[in-house]
C-alpha cells in the first residue's frame, strides 16, 4: 500500500514539474505553430497531452455580422460607409506583403486624405466590402469587392480578428477551423470571396485601412 502511494506521489510530482515549466498559454501557442507537431511539443513539455487537447477545442462563438454597408465616394481617395459609420481608403496598400505587426505599424503611421488615426479592420468590418458577385471594380478588373473600391483582380488583406476571438468560420466554400490562438488572424480574399487565416508572422497579406466616422 505504502509503495503504491509513493509511486502515485512520485508520478504526480514529476508530471507536475514537467508541465510547470510550460504554461497553458505557451502550450496553446505551440499547438498553433505550424513548425511543431504533437510529438515535438511533448518533447518540450512532457505530459502536456491533456493541455493540448484543451487548446484544440473549438469555440462556439459566432462571428458578428454587420448591417449591409452603403458606400459614398468622397473623391479624395476615401469611401464612407454611412450605415456602419466607417471611413475606408479606396484602394488597399499593396506595395508589399507584410506581417500583421507591420500592417498595424503602417496603419498607425499613415496619412491619407489629410487624415491620421487609421487602423486595420476587424473581420466583420472587412467583410462588408465583399460584393455579392464578381464584378468590375474601379481598377477595370473583376473581383468580389464592392465596385466602388479599387482592388484589381482581388487580393487578401489582414484583419485584427485573431483565432482566439473566433476559432471557426464558415464561408461559401467550407467551414474553416483555426486552433492557432493569438498567433494567427483571419483575412478576406477578394479574388475568390473566401475567409481564411494565416499565422501573423507570415508576409503574405496586404493592408486595407479604416477608421471610425465621428
Amino acid at each position: 500500500m505504502r509503495l503504491a502511494l509513493i509511486t502515485i506521489v512520485f508520478f504526480f510530482i514529476t508530471t507536475h514539474t514537467a508541465i510547470a515549466g510550460c504554461k497553458k498559454a505557451d502550450i496553446c501557442k505551440m499547438v498553433g505553430d505550424a513548425k511543431l507537431n504533437h510529438f515535438a511539443i511533448l518533447d518540450l513539455c512532457p505530459g502536456s497531452g491533456p493541455v493540448m487537447a484543451e487548446c484544440r477545442k473549438v469555440s462556439d462563438k459566432t462571428l458578428e455580422v454587420l448591417p449591409p454597408a452603403e458606400f459614398v465616394d468622397n473623391g479624395d481617395g476615401t469611401v464612407t460607409d454611412t450605415v456602419n459609420k466607417l471611413l475606408w481608403i479606396k484602394k488597399g496598400i499593396r506595395k508589399k506583403k507584410v506581417k500583421l505587426k507591420d500592417a498595424k505599424a503602417i496603419a498607425a503611421s499613415s496619412q491619407i486624405a489629410k487624415k491620421s488615426g487609421w487602423r486595420l479592420p476587424t473581420l466583420p468590418e472587412l467583410k462588408t466590402l465583399v460584393y455579392s458577385e464578381r464584378v468590375i471594380n474601379v481598377s477595370g478588373k473583376k473581383a468580389w469587392i464592392n465596385p466602388i473600391f479599387d482592388d484589381g483582380r482581388g487580393n487578401y488583406y489582414w484583419s485584427t480578428t485573431s483565432c482566439t476571438e473566433i476559432s471557426a468560420i464558415e464561408d461559401r466554400f467550407q467551414r474553416k477551423i483555426c486552433q492557432a490562438g493569438d498567433s494567427a488572424a483571419w483575412l478576406v480574399n477578394f479574388n475568390v470571396n473566401a475567409v481564411l487565416w494565416f499565422h501573423t508572422k507570415l508576409e503574405r497579406p496586404y493592408v486595407w485601412l479604416v477608421q471610425n466616422v465621428k
